[in-house]
């Protein structure tokens, strides 16, 4: 199934995983799994709901392969202003839908028995039951908005089924809440999505998953770097103001520069000339060149003097 730019992730998964039910057993096992969303009409007949033509045309393709017979099932769509169409495989005949039952080993379209069958299946065949649950009631966003998937029921009962059967088949912990009536098993970690999509057969989008876990963290690590080195410049500006403030007092107040001990009186100046140098890169700058907390020592000490001349320049001012 081809995809277009429009379609929304989880467009994408469901066709990716449509196009992977291939052969009888994953056929069967996956027609299982949309029949526990089938409901039946009056006289026998089911009928299965989608929102994707793609799936309800799968549908129709399973029930036909089920039934051994290519006019088993029959689409129809009910289209609305504003809203998702809405597509449906129909099966009209009861006989029909008793020879589905008969291939699928239920006697009736029941849950207990459903459940039953589906506990059977091998590991590969699993996946198949698991992606016609996800065609039915999953949902799963976009990696790059969030990592998401869910199962949306209006049965309690059914959630806290699928919630069992996927912890023991899969050791995989879906969570529960309620959202409008309806209860809701989801993930939000991006491994376990992985896993899920693997295993309905959506291989594509659960690496598309991983390619955007890995960019995200690439984006984080480069703006964590970035916000370092931002908080790092930050406090070197601010520690070489203060330095030369420092410079500029003895420049007034101490009689000049010239006064100072010579290892001082040679850092002050190389500070002045590269007020926007490290400590590191300052301290390549003398000849011999001198360690990077020797630079930083010496700076400290004029400070301190620069404290104690304005210490000073205040008792006399309040003398006077």
């Amino acid at each position: 199934m081809e995809s277009t730019n429009t379609e929304t992730f989880n467009t994408r998964v469901k066709k990716e995983a449509a196009d992977s039910i291939t052969g009888r057993k994953k056929s069967d096992a996956c027609l299982l799994g949309l029949l526990l969303s089938a409901a039946e009409d009056e006289q026998g007949g089911i009928y299965v709901q989608n929102d994707i033509k793609e799936l309800c045309e799968l549908s129709i393709r399973l029930i036909c392969h089920a039934a051994e017979d290519e006019n088993a099932a029959q689409m129809s769509v009910v289209r609305s202003r504003g809203r998702t169409p809405k597509y449906t495989a129909y099966i009209e005949s009861a006989n029909t839908v008793q020879r589905i039952m008969e291939r699928l080993n239920l006697s009736c379209l029941n849950e207990d028995e459903i459940f039953s069958c589906a506990d059977r299946l091998s590991e590969k065949n699993f996946g198949a039951f698991a992606a016609g649950l996800f065609f039915s009631f999953g949902n799963v966003s976009s990696p790059e908005k969030e990592y998401h998937l869910e199962f949306s029921f209006l049965s309690e009962t059914l959630c806290s089924r699928i919630q069992e059967l996927f912890t023991k088949r899969l050791y995989l912990q879906l969570k529960v809440t309620q959202r409008r009536g309806r209860s809701i098993l989801y993930l939000k970690d991006s491994e376990s999505i992985e896993d899920i999509l693997t295993l309905i057969g959506a291989t594509m989008c659960s690496l598309e998953v991983m390619n955007v876990k890995v960019l995200k963290d690439i984006r984080n690590r480069a703006n964590r770097a970035t916000n370092c080195d931002t908080a790092n410049c930050e406090r070197q500006n601010r520690s070489a103001a203060r330095q030369i403030e420092a410079i500029k007092t003895i420049e007034v107040l101490g009689g000049g520069l010239s006064l100072l001990p010579d290892e001082l009186h040679e850092v002050a100046v190389m500070r002045l000339k590269y007020p926007e140098y490290t400590l590191s890169e300052l301290s390549e700058e003398f000849d011999p060149p001198i360690s990077k907390s020797g630079v930083n020592h010496r700076l400290k000490r004029i400070e301190q003097l620069a404290a104690e001349l304005n210490g000073s320049a205040a008792k006399k001012a309040i003398v006077q």
